[in-house]
């Protein structure tokens, strides 16, 4: 009996899928003041996101994952992500591809970081995950301005242990994204009735992607991404929200979770729930110290620039 439980505990930490085993409680402003905002002001290097609440279905994934029928045609099983791919998605954007490229300028395969950056602040959709490099910004996306709370808030905090997962340089985060590859499994897919029967070409070929992909890979390793962190700011809101980019990279999406091993090796990911009682008091804090992060204006800077004129 007594190995049963690193027993447990061993597959428990294989299988995580939502950080579950690195969650903690903060009960008060004293808590929030040791556990978050002491580790900042001491300049260790942390890196913020803030949600309005804690979910099993707002998983951390990637704006581009939220929505799988745009990725995977109508009776395919799969689809491999790459920079090609991202490039071909975006270009059936029409208008918004060409506002773009007129003003900014070409979408290129080895040149991917600028405009995902761009579209993942100004489109809302990309491969990137918005991480902030103060508390603050994150703070008022879980808070959003409001009075009451009939939920606890969640912040997540990421430090880095090791350089080679974390880059300030354009140029690697270019090399990253021509990288990149993610397989993406239809929801809900019978391969048996839906492609052995009406389309077996098309599963063979699926099937055949997979094999190749995963050659040789366990299970765990399919399903694990690696986490890159891009801290190079190329527009506006990226710079006032000081934030920076998660990449997860190199794995397959089954629905829209995925196991959390790899990315728990490559930094120290915690999960912090706040408790919904001292929310008006955090909320209180922000704006006495940064009113500018006011949720109202998080998005807008229009909105802080005419508050400040008024002030």
């Amino acid at each position: 009996m007594k190995n049963v439980n690193p027993f447990l505990s061993k597959i428990e930490n294989e299988l995580d899928f939502d950080f579950r085993l690195e969650t903690k409680r903060i009960e008060s402003l004293d808590d929030f003041g040791e556990k978050i905002l002491k580790p900042y002001e001491d300049g260790r290097r942390i890196f913020f996101r803030g949600e309005r609440k804690n979910s099993i279905t707002r998983p951390l994934l990637p704006t581009l994952f939220r929505d799988k029928d745009d990725l995977v045609p109508a009776g395919r099983f799969v689809s491999l992500v790459d920079s090609d791919f991202i490039v071909d998605y975006y270009r059936k954007m029409t208008n918004y591809y060409r506002l773009y490229r007129d003003i900014i300028g070409e979408v290129e395969r080895d040149n991917l970081y600028s405009f995902l950056a761009f579209s993942q602040h100004y489109m809302g959709i990309s491969p990137l995950i918005d991480f902030s490099k103060s508390p603050y910004p994150a703070l008022s996306f879980a808070l959003k301005d409001r009075k009451e709370y009939d939920e606890d808030i969640l912040l997540y905090t990421l430090e880095i242990k090791d350089d080679v997962d974390f880059t300030d340089s354009m140029t690697t985060a270019n090399r990253w994204l021509r990288d990149y590859s993610v397989l993406v499994f239809r929801d809900n897919a019978r391969p048996q009735l839906d492609f052995t029967l009406e389309n077996p070409l098309n599963a063979l070929a699926d099937y055949k992607k997979i094999h190749e992909r995963f050659g040789g890979s366990t299970f765990l390793e399919m399903n694990t991404p690696h986490a890159k962190l891009i801290d190079v700011p190329t527009n506006d809101l990226m710079l006032y929200q000081q934030g920076v980019f998660l990449l997860l990279d190199d794995f397959s999406l089954m629905g829209k979770t995925y196991l959390t091993k790899q990315i728990r090796d490559d930094f120290t990911v915690k999960k912090w729930l706040i408790n919904k009682n001292i929310c008006p008091d955090l909320l209180d804090l922000l704006l006495t110290r940064y009113p500018y992060y006011a949720y109202r204006c998080i998005m807008d800077l229009n909105k802080v620039a005419d508050g400040l004129k008024n002030q």
